[in-house]
């Protein structure tokens, strides 16, 4: 699925953790980016600060730099298609359909039918080898399905036919409308 993983020797190891499955968004103003990932994770209570790795290969990497703002949406068990549609092309908000998406106050696109979404400014980017770790400010949070359960990267690894392998990698943005 990721561009990296099957070089990494500790890749069986980690695959045995619960990783919740986001959808991560990061925009300048002029270009967008998402991507699917589940190393994310809270880092601070005072003040509410999330913590996100962008792979340096994708052009997220420069527009987090660029515009400061990213957004996570914990996607929900029923998103299950709609990350299938993702990872074979439709990789843009006109391709994936601008009902799909809210926005708050980051100007990052949000999938409306997630289970939750952060809001996030950045605090901190971290150059760490072929990832950049971003800490981010949640500017916002909300619960807007709280019937719903989270779309785990375990149920889509461990489904039958898993994650497909020929799965595009989303690399490049899109310019914003």
């Amino acid at each position: 699925m990721d561009t990296k993983s099957k070089l990494d020797p500790v890749e069986e190891v980690y695959n045995k953790r619960l990783r919740g499955g986001f959808f991560i968004s990061t925009t300048d103003g002029k270009r967008t980016h998402f991507h699917n990932g589940c190393w994310v994770t809270q880092c601070s209570h005072e003040p509410p600060q999330m913590l996100v790795c962008f792979p340096k290969e994708m052009e997220s990497t420069e527009i987090i730099k660029r515009g400061g703002v990213f957004a996570l949406s914990m996607t929900a068990e029923d998103q299950e298609e709609l990350m299938d549609r993702f990872f074979a092309g439709d990789q843009s908000i006109e391709s994936m359909g601008e009902d799909e998406f809210i926005y708050k106050e980051t100007a990052c696109p949000i999938l409306k039918n997630a289970q939750a979404y952060f809001d996030c400014e950045v605090a901190q980017i971290i150059d760490n080898r072929d990832f950049l770790i971003v800490i981010g400010n949640v500017l916002s949070a909300e619960i807007l399905h709280p019937e719903k359960q989270s779309l785990t990267v375990n149920h889509l690894m461990e489904r039958e036919g898993g994650v497909p392998e020929d799965a595009i990698v989303p690399l490049k943005g899109f310019d914003n409308k």
